[in-house]
C-alpha cells in the first residue's frame, strides 16, 4: 500500500501570507484614513481664499481647471460675483458650467458649494462678496482646483501601497484556502481507497497466514480493481467445448460379481445366481 502523496507547502504559505497582508493593509488603512480625508477637505486642499470685507474686492489669479468655491457652514448670507479682469477693469462673468468629482468632505464640519468656475486659461478673476446679514459672512471662501486635488490623491504613493497590500491579502487568502481544501480532498480520497483495499484483503489474511501462500496475479489485479478474489474451489469436471466429444473424467461403474471358483459361493438351490456364471463354471 503506497503512502499518501506529500503535498507542496506553498498553499498554506499563500494562505498565511494573505492573512498577514490583509491584517497589515487594514491597520495601515486606519492610520492613513486621515490623510485620505485631507485630500477632500477644502481647508487643506484649497489654493486660494477670499474673505468678506465691506467695500473691498479681491483679485485672484486662477489656473485652468474647474474651480470649486466652498464655504464652511451655510452660504445663504453670501452673494458672490466672479468676473474676469481685463486691462485693469472688470469684464465678463466667469462661466460656472463645469463638472467635477470633487466633493468637499471633513469629519468636523460641513461645507456648502458657493459656485463652480470654469477657467479655460490662466486669468485674473475679480471676486465681489456681498453679505445679506450684518453679523454674518465671517467664513472665508475657499477656492480648490478639483483637478489638482484629485491628481494629488491619485499620486500619493503611500495610499497606493496601502491599497495594494489590502488587495494582495484579499486575493491570496481565498486562493490559499482553495488550494489547501483541494489537497485535503485528495488526502481523504487516498485514505478511502487504502481502507477499501485493506477491507477487501482482511477476509483472506488468516487464510494466507495459515497456508503461507501469496495471492496470485489475478487475485491481486482484482483487489486493485476493488473486486474480491474467488474463494470457491476450482471445478475440475468442466464440460468439453466440443459438442461431439466428452472430455470429462468418468468414474468406472462397478460391475456385479457372481459366483467364482476363487472364493466360496454364497448361492444355494433356493438362492441361485441371477447371471449365467454357473453355466461357465459347469462347462469348465
Amino acid at each position: 500500500m503506497q503512502p499518501a502523496e506529500a503535498h507542496s507547502p506553498w498553499p498554506k504559505r499563500i494562505m498565511i501570507t494573505g492573512v498577514v497582508a490583509g491584517f497589515i493593509g487594514v491597520v495601515a488603512f486606519t492610520l492613513v484614513a486621515g490623510d485620505l480625508i485631507d485630500y477632500m477637505d477644502p481647508r487643506e486642499a484649497s489654493e486660494h481664499s477670499a474673505e468678506y470685507d465691506s467695500g473691498a474686492n479681491t483679485v485672484l489669479t486662477l489656473e485652468p481647471g474647474c474651480w470649486v468655491v466652498n464655504v464652511e457652514g451655510d452660504d445663504d448670507d453670501y452673494t458672490v460675483k466672479f468676473q474676469y479682469v481685463e486691462n485693469g477693469a472688470a469684464a465678463d462673468t466667469v462661466s460656472d458650467d463645469c463638472r467635477t468629482d470633487f466633493q468637499a468632505t471633513s469629519t468636523d464640519v460641513d461645507f456648502s458649494v458657493v459656485s463652480k468656475l470654469n477657467i479655460e486659461e490662466t486669468s485674473d478673476v475679480l471676486v465681489t462678496i456681498e453679505c445679506d446679514s450684518a453679523d454674518g459672512c465671517d467664513k472665508p471662501l475657499l477656492f480648490t482646483n478639483s483637478e489638482n486635488a484629485l491628481l494629488d490623491l491619485i499620486g500619493d504613493a503611500g495610499l497606493w501601497l496601502v491599497f495594494a497590500t489590502c488587495c494582495t491579502g484579499a486575493i491570496l487568502l481565498p486562493l490559499g484556502w482553495i488550494l489547501v481544501s483541494i489537497n485535503k480532498g485528495r488526502d481523504n480520497k487516498v485514505m478511502l481507497t487504502q481502507q477499501q483495499i485493506a477491507g477487501a484483503m482482511n477476509p483472506y489474511e488468516q487464510e494466507m497466514s495459515s497456508n503461507q501462500e501469496m495471492l496470485t496475479t489475478d487475485q491481486l489485479y482484482k483487489l486493485v480493481r476493488g473486486e474480491l478474489p474467488d474463494s470457491e474451489p476450482e471445478q475440475t469436471n468442466v464440460p468439453s467445448p466440443f459438442s461431439d466429444v466428452d472430455t470429462r473424467v468418468k468414474t468406472p461403474a462397478k460391475s456385479k460379481t457372481g459366483g467364482s471358483i476363487n472364493r466360496a459361493s454364497t448361492y444355494t438351490h433356493e438362492n441361485p445366481p441371477t447371471d449365467d456364471s454357473w453355466k461357465n463354471w459347469d462347462e469348465a
